[in-house]
């Protein structure tokens, strides 16, 4: 299996705070205005990958957007930490594949239904299917 190109905004990612929500961010690009390395130039945004608002209550009412409404901060913290590990858990995914794979190709029929599960799930991340 020949390794693939990858597509996502690269690693590592991290959560910084805004003034109304959190932020991931690569920390892998510059944002400073540079060259990058494909050439191009990047300023503050370059790295932003996306934004979670806060959790608002106005009287006790939710409100603000969709993202934070319907979730406690505590949510919306947990989602963005969970978002910015996204790239070293496919990383580790990747590695974690090729010990199922090596463990199938020794006989260990009990691991073939994970390292389908889990290639399925890496494919689906990758961009094989949808």
């Amino acid at each position: 299996m020949s390794e693939k190109q990858v597509t996502h905004t690269p690693g590592p990612w991290a959560t910084s705070r805004s003034t109304h929500g959190t932020w991931i961010e690569s920390k892998s690009i510059d944002g400073n205005w540079s060259k990058q390395k494909n050439g191009n130039y990047a300023g503050r945004w370059a790295g932003h990958i996306v934004s979670l608002p806060d959790h608002m209550e106005q009287d006790g009412v939710q409100c603000g957007s969709i993202a934070g409404q319907d979730k406690t901060q505590e949510e919306i913290n947990a989602n963005a930490r969970l978002i910015a590990a996204a790239p070293e858990l496919l990383e580790q995914c990747k590695l974690f594949e090729k010990l199922l794979r090596a463990c199938v190709m020794a006989g260990d029929s009990g691991a073939d239904l994970e390292r389908d599960n889990l290639q399925a799930i890496l494919d689906r991340v990758e961009g094989e299917t949808v």
